[in-house]
Parts: structure tokens; C-alpha cells; sequence
């Protein structure tokens, strides 16, 4: 549970981050909580994380009305839940694709949903190259740096036995850490 809150936050400020680092660029920043429940819990838990995320996403939203992400999200949630035997968590690469892939399937959905609201959009070549292939790659990128790399990190570091080997063995951490691992 303490490994999910702190990726629902991780993701959350990967959400508010990204418009102001990168106005132009729209990433999907709940992405990776959606696919590390797709990866580790069953899927009426998954798709309870998918809701709460878009859900989340809605709230701020100004364009759509309140449910939309929400109902995209647990779509791609649901679609994507049958093809997780073939990305694996611990894979970085893998992971990566898995994160274009959920990106892909996610703005094709947008593309379907969106007409309902009652405004349609407009499709060019240049808008399906850059929202179907560029914007998923980015997407995979994004989940790389700000979600798989500080999981890892923090994996590594609420893990006693790392801490106290490197605390022995290297010599790091002397002070500040060495009273989280002595009893």
C-alpha cells in the first residue's frame, strides 16, 4: 500500500510537472500507476486505480466533462489486462513498451470518445504521426525517468539489507541512515 501511495504522488506530480516543463507535450502521468497495478494486482483492483486516476486527471480537466479519463483509462485498463503476460515489471525495456503501447491504445480511445462530447476532431497525418507514434515513444520515455528508475530507487532504498551492506561494506550512510537499520 505504502509502495502505491508513493507512486500515486510520484504520478500526480509527474501530471502537474509536465505541462509547466513541457507546454506543448501532453503525457499521460498516471500512466504508471495504472500499468504497475495492471502488472501487480488483480483486475477489479486495477480497474479501481484506473478510476481513481482518471478520475483524478477529470478533476482538472477543462475540455472534457468529468468521467471522461476516467472511462478511458479503465477501458485501456481492460484492454491491455490480457496482454500483461508479455511484459514483465522487472524488464526496463519491456516496461517502456508496455507504457507506448497503454499511450497508443489510450489516445486511440480518445480519438473514438471524443466525437460523443460533440466536438469532433480533426485528424491530419502530421496529428496521427505525432499523437499515435511520437507521443507514445515519449510517453515510454517518460515512464523510464520519472516512474520505473525512482521505483527501483525506492525499492533499493526501504530495503534493510542494501542499506546495512552498503553501511558495511562501503562505508556510506554512517550517520543519517543508521538509525533506520539498527533495532
Amino acid at each position: 500500500m505504502k509502495f502505491y501511495l508513493f507512486l500515486f504522488f510520484l504520478s500526480l506530480s509527474g501530471e502537474l510537472l509536465a505541462p509547466i516543463l513541457f507546454p506543448q507535450i501532453r503525457i499521460l502521468g498516471f500512466m504508471p500507476i495504472i500499468l504497475f497495478a495492471l502488472s501487480r494486482l488483480s483486475l477489479p483492483k486495477t480497474v479501481w486505480v484506473a478510476f481513481i486516476a482518471g478520475l483524478t486527471v477529470d478533476v482538472y480537466a477543462k475540455t472534457t466533462p468529468l468521467g471522461f479519463f476516467a472511462l478511458n483509462y479503465i477501458l485501456s485498463a481492460l484492454f491491455l489486462s490480457r496482454y500483461k503476460k508479455f511484459f514483465s515489471e522487472e524488464k526496463t525495456v519491456s516496461f517502456m513498451f508496455y507504457a507506448s503501447f497503454f499511450s497508443f491504445v489510450s489516445t486511440l480511445l480518445h480519438f473514438f470518445l471524443y466525437p460523443f462530447l460533440g466536438s469532433p476532431i480533426k485528424l491530419t497525418l502530421i496529428s496521427l504521426f505525432t499523437d499515435l507514434i511520437c507521443m507514445p515513444l515519449l510517453d515510454g520515455i517518460y515512464t523510464l525517468i520519472w516512474a520505473i528508475l525512482p521505483t527501483f530507487l525506492y525499492k533499493y532504498l526501504t530495503d534493510p539489507k542494501q542499506i546495512q551492506f552498503y553501511k558495511t561494506k562501503l562505508g556510506l550512510f554512517r550517520n543519517g541512515l543508521s538509525r533506520i537499520v539498527s533495532k
